[in-house]
């Protein structure tokens, strides 16, 4: 049951305590063990290691196959042995579903018997050979020992270990065969229709392991659909193609299975999750969390508000809004109850603002990879473009929240409570550099598989070598006495503000010198290079500048002695540098014994698999010995927690290495049967050629999708379905759509894929909250959606208008786009809430959310022409005596800056700021006239 604040806005001693505990929880929480959903939670006997050394294999596979060392093979090999290592874990990490009960156990009876029935006919009836109905009734007979054979091999029923062994091996045929059967195209003898009819069954079985029923159901249909393609009407139609035919197109060409989704899986999203976890074991989801606290904890509403940045944080690191949810909803959503909220409430703002951290950039949803496969735009242009509408999302977010609180009567934490912002700038500020690294990489035009690695390299530097730097640290003097950072008026937070962006600002220009010094220094040292020296140098500097300065700040004269504190550190030291110095010796020694004794001719293939096994082994090895010589503090690297960050990241993509494999069947599936192409022409037909009933269907599209689907498997369909109708309308006329054009299309359909997580009924964010706030999942899905109602109204808002993507954009135009955005979601957000000082009245309301979306547009009233002109032409509802041109002068100069501004966007914004602007006075001024009887004190 929620508490319930004072009447003066505040909150009982008792409870206070309570959230002061929740927040020592949440500053204390290590964001980098959360355990994968669903997967079995520990492992038995020798099953711990083989889990840890497969995993480990997998990710330095990936990091030895990116550019920076032997780069990526073809796609065949790569996606061969992605996936195979993603099948013998998937099968070993996620249990089979128990089925209770005999009328479950009756249905999973009777649905194998059918199957196999529908084996035998096919055969019977010549429609499927031997090398499709043998392999498939065994994999059947397999699935049901796995549920119900009590005999257990260490701990993992033996059904489980036969079809992890079955998933490495159809992989790993690809991995070896790959040149044959690319020479071979579709003209496969029995062995290869063999792995293809296993590889395409463990595919959908691992997905329905990780994933649900959902993904499993829509592929086989679509496998069904490409069978029986003659008995469908319309544009569902076509010939039809043979099992041999659909087999050997899903699983043994570069169309399907190992087509776009699993290349981008296996050379770009794992190396961002492997950045996510270092970022996890180096303290970054601390420091937002910390950061998030400080920022906003004291504000009205603040901890509904600190949920909100601490997820949003997180989620565009982890990249998931349900394992977000279950995270960070442990420590906020208690809280919020505490604080005075709902349980729905509380469940509905953790779930909005997880869902919401997919969107933000630099590390988005695994789909926003795919994105750049589909559409061919670099991926510094995609997170350019997601940076306004991300902006425009959590603005939106806040301001539902803030004007909910004060209908509330909720006010923010004491300061007393919260980390102080300026000490966390200056003593873990450092943090952000392997951020700003990774943006750097990419505006500097590397892939972003490259960019992953350089920021990968900056953040594990800055933090061995910070912690290396302790020991220089340990020789600081103590003050005489204690001082401690004082606590900031609110007064002086702008003051404060300004002295910490100053501080930033120096710092940049400090970085900015400092690599043009390296490229005089070294002018044959790459610019990638030059970016993370420069990153490892700023962020050690700045690193122990900070510890210098807490020391003198806190350290008192009656501590221990500086001889005591430095043979501490000392060991400190040698605990970290001895693991990682016997691993580089054991890795040199390697590298000069294979390049000793490797044949000349050697495949380079089989030269990365050597190596990617011989490395994992020897990193086990070597750690060993050193096990308890584990740091105690969660945010210190050492050689251990290297390694689990390494498995923790194979860990965290194993859902999306299934998902994008079963996503490229359905894919495959479309472009075989030309289904892509045809539905798209339905859907220009049904809404006539125009743009906004397009947008409609696609948007139900993508959220009736999204009720079972992962937001990657639902994008990956959208974008083949949806997206092309979009483009259609949008390219009307063109030979080619324009960047400007693919992003507005394909953006749309992933953000309304991403939306689907919270939107009823089937929200699975919400119901993962729900199951932790203890309200109602549909009340919840709702409240979600209301607090996140700028995600259904942003989209529409970008393709209608390109400038919020900072596409077709000067400086000019940009700046005026940003800004009138975040006022119209800002008004957009209070029409929601229907509250400012008071209840607003509906006619209020409406007026307010139209003006929003007329600040969010490009050029309304020219729009707005345009419709009377179709509604004169088409339905005659205007007379066409009436004049609906709007005659306005295209652009408007602006006087000292030599910039030509749209005169009807200006026009435009300006009258719906009037409005906007209007609405808000005679109802403050009708506020301060008539207040509402028992209302709040609602605080700052």
């Amino acid at each position: 049951m929620a508490a319930q604040p004072r009447s003066d806005g505040g909150t009982d001693t008792r409870t206070l305590h309570e959230i002061e505990q929740d927040v020592a929880q949440l500053e204390q929480h290590s964001f980098a063990e959360t355990p994968t959903e669903g997967a079995r939670d520990t492992q038995q006997g020798p099953w711990r290691w083989v889990i840890f050394l497969a995993a480990l294999i997998l990710a330095v596979f990936h990091v030895y196959t990116n550019a920076v060392f032997e780069g990526t093979l073809p796609q065949l090999q790569q996606g061969g042995f992605h996936l195979a290592l993603g099948l013998f874990l998937a099968f070993l990490l996620y249990p089979a579903g128990t089925r209770q009960g005999r009328r479950q156990h009756t249905i999973g009876i009777a649905l194998s018997v059918a199957g196999a029935l529908v084996l035998l006919w096919l055969w019977i009836a010549g429609a499927a050979a031997l090398s499709i109905v043998l392999p498939a009734l065994g994999v059947l007979l397999v699935v049901q020992l796995s549920r119900y054979l009590p005999v257990r091999l260490f701990g993992i029923p033996l059904g489980d270990v036969v079809l992890s062994a079955l998933g490495a091996f159809s992989g790993l045929y690809i991995f070896i065969n790959y040149e044959e059967i690319t020479r071979l195209g579709v003209r496969f003898d029995d062995e290869h229709i063999v792995v293809g009819t296993l590889g395409i069954l463990l595919v959908l079985l691992a997905a329905q392991r990780a994933l649900g029923s959902a993904l499993v159901i829509l592929a086989s249909a679509m496998l069904v659909y490409a069978y029986l393609g003659p008995n469908f009407p319309g544009f569902l139609h076509h010939s039809g193609y043979g099992i041999d035919r659909i087999v050997a197109t899903s699983f043994l060409g570069t169309e399907a299975v190992f087509g776009s989704p699993i290349w981008i899986s296996a050379t770009v999203i794992f190396l961002f999750l492997i950045f996510a976890a270092m970022l996890q074991r180096t303290g970054m989801e601390r420091f937002f969390t910390d950061l998030a606290l400080g920022g906003t904890g004291w504000a009205t509403g603040g901890t509904a508000k600190v949920g909100v940045v601490s997820s949003a944080f997180s989620g565009t690191i982890t990249g998931s809004s349900v394992a977000n949810t279950v995270s960070n909803g442990a420590f906020t959503i208690p809280m919020m109850k505490k604080s005075g909220y709902r349980p729905e409430y509380a469940g509905a703002v953790e779930a909005a603002s997880s869902t919401g951290g997919q969107l933000a950039p630099p590390i988005m949803g695994a789909a926003a990879f795919i994105m750049i496969e589909f559409t061919g735009v670099p991926y510094v242009e995609i997170i350019q473009a997601a940076i306004v509408p991300a902006i425009l999302f959590f603005v939106g977010q806040f301001v539902v929240i803030h004007f909910d609180s004060k209908r509330f009567g909720i006010r923010g934490l004491p300061k007393s409570l919260l980390p102080s912002v300026r000490r966390l700038m200056s003593t873990r500020g450092y943090l952000l550099i392997p951020i700003v690294a990774i943006f750097m990489l990419l505006s500097m035009g590397f892939s972003p598989g490259y960019a992953a690695m350089g920021a990968i390299a900056v953040a594990v530097g800055v933090n061995v070598l910070v912690q290396l730097s302790e020991l220089a640290v340990a020789f600081v003097p103590p003050r005489a006495r204690k001082t401690a950072l004082s606590d900031t008026p609110t007064s002086n937070r702008l003051v404060g503000s300004g002295i910490l962006l100053v501080a930033m600002l120096i710092l940049g220009a400090v970085g900015w010198a400092m690599f043009r010094g390296i490229a005089a220094l070294a002018p044959e040292m790459t610019d990638a290079a030059r970016v993370i020296l420069t990153g490892i140098v700023l962020g050690v500097t700045v690193a122990v500048a900070g510890r210098i300065v807490l020391r003198r700040r806190n350290a008192t004269a009656d501590e221990e002695p500086v001889q005591q504190r430095v043979r501490n550190q000392l060991h400190a030291v040698v605990r970290l540098a001895v693991p990682f110095a016997v691993a580089a010796a054991a890795l040199w020694a390697f590298f000069w014994v294979l390049d000793a004794v490797a044949p000349e001719d050697m495949a380079r293939s089989t030269r990365i698999l050597i190596v990617s096994v011989v490395v994992s082994v020897l990193a086990v090895l070597v750690l060993l010995p050193f096990q308890r010589w584990r740091s105690a503090e969660d945010d210190q690297l050492s050689l251990d927690s290297l390694l689990a960050g390494l498995v923790s990241a194979t860990r965290l993509a194993l859902p999306v290495i299934v998902a994008c494999a079963a996503a490229g069947l359905i894919a495959g599936v479309i472009t075989l049967t030309g289904l892509g192409l045809g539905l798209a022409g339905g859907l220009v037909a049904v809404a006539q050629g125009h743009l906004i009933p397009v947008l409609i269907l696609s948007m139900l599209a993508c959220l009736v999708l999204g009720i079972g689907l992962p937001t990657t498997a639902n994008y990956v369909i959208t974008a083949t379905l949806a997206a092309p109708a979009i483009l259609a309308i949008l390219g009307a006329g063109l030979d080619e759509p324009t960047v400007a054009m693919l992003l507005m299309a394909h953006m749309f359909v992933y953000y309304f894929g991403v939306m689907a997580d919270i939107t009823p009924p089937v929200c699975l964010a919400a119901y993962a909250a729900s199951g932790i706030s203890g309200g109602r999942p549909l009340g919840t899905g709702v409240q979600a959606v209301r607090i996140a109602v700028s995600g259904f109204v942003v989209p529409f808002m970008f393709v209608l208008n390109p400038q919020l993507l900072l596409q077709e954009v000067t400086w000019t135009t940009g700046i005026v786009a940003v800004i009138t955005g975040v006022v119209g979601a800002s008004l957009v957000g209070v029409a929601v809430v229907g509250y400012i000082e008071r209840r607003v009245h509906w006619v209020q309301r409406v007026l307010l959310a139209l003006a929003g979306v007329g600040m969010m547009l490009h050029d309304w009233m020219s729009d707005l022409a345009g419709v009377l002109v179709w509604l004169r032409d088409q339905a005659h509802l205007i007379p066409a005596a009436v004049p609906v041109n709007i005659a306005l002068p295209e652009h408007l100069t602006l006087a000292g800056i030599g910039a030509d501004v749209p005169l009807g966007m200006v026009v435009s914004k300006l009258l719906a700021l009037a409005v906007g602007t209007a609405v808000f006075l005679v109802h403050l001024r009708g506020a301060r006239s008539a207040p509402l009887a028992g209302t709040r004190s609602s605080g700052v």
